[in-house]
């Protein structure tokens, strides 16, 4: 059994300190059964960090996204003009992640959780300065500068794994700019002055699926602490890790021309 005090000890032993910064992700099936589920490691984190601290979590809604990219399930191709003119707009208050994980759709609805507007690529924080961290995080900044990817970044946050699998790195996403990757075109429903849009816009076509075999890598570097929560693996990685992960899927995309 998993405890709010258990979790609070695991992640002092790791080197969590108060004040300090953390982009997190989680899979609490992994984690095994929790006394409390996800308010437990929501109020466990919040309690080691304190308010001085910060915390941050994708808060990813990828359903509000042009449905001639789905594929988990595909929708019919007489269906997509319908759902561009119907979809739900996104709103930071109201709509709901997907395929995040129990952990960040609870922390996104936490008091004094501050969500950011991007409508496909939201974060949400909690702590000191969390609402102008997640500021300004509008569709052509994605993930990259500006970002408030960019900004745990400066802030020195680590990115804490509890059971996650190192795909779901969304702090790496930053490596993909600057590295002259292919761009591709996007659609979401948004609201615009209170009124419902359909926009489409180009931004870096950005993607996980190397992340996990350069994760792989990178947590047997030197400053990465690798430690288990029952039986999930959990990492605990410094922010400065993007760095590799660019010269890694630099060299990829050498390679694969």
């Amino acid at each position: 059994m998993v405890t709010k005090s258990s979790i609070i000890d695991s992640l002092k032993i790791a080197g969590i300190k108060p004040g300090e910064a953390l982009f997190v992700h989680t899979s609490l099936s992994k984690l095994g059964w929790v006394c409390g589920g996800a308010q437990t490691v929501i109020e466990a984190l919040q309690e080691v960090v304190g308010p001085a601290g910060l915390i941050m979590m994708a808060t990813q809604t990828g359903d509000n996204s042009d449905p001639a990219e789905w594929e988990a399930p595909p929708v019919p191709v007489e269906w997509w003009q319908t759902i561009r003119a119907e979809l739900p707009p996104y709103e930071k208050g109201k709509t709901a992640t997907r395929g995040m994980g129990r952990v960040p759709e609870l922390f996104r609805t936490h008091p004094d959780v501050y969500r950011s507007s991007h409508p496909m690529w939201s974060v949400a924080a909690w702590g000191k300065d969390a609402e102008e961290i997640v500021s300004g995080h509008t569709v052509d900044v994605g993930f990259g500068p500006g970002s408030p990817i960019e900004r745990m970044i400066e802030r020195d946050a680590r990115v804490l794994h509890l059971g996650s699998p190192l795909d779901a790195t969304t702090l790496w996403h930053y490596a993909e700019y600057g590295i002259d990757g292919p761009t591709k075109s996007f659609g979401c429903a948004v609201l615009d002055r209170d009124e419902r849009e359909w926009i489409t816009f180009d931004h870096i076509d950005v993607n996980s699926d190397p992340f996990g075999a350069i994760g792989e890598n990178i947590v047997k570097q030197k400053g990465v602490r690798t430690f288990t929560i029952n039986e999930a693996t959990c990492y605990l990685i410094p922010s400065n890790t993007w760095e590799p992960v660019q010269h890694a899927l630099v060299a990829l995309r050498s390679w694969l021309r």
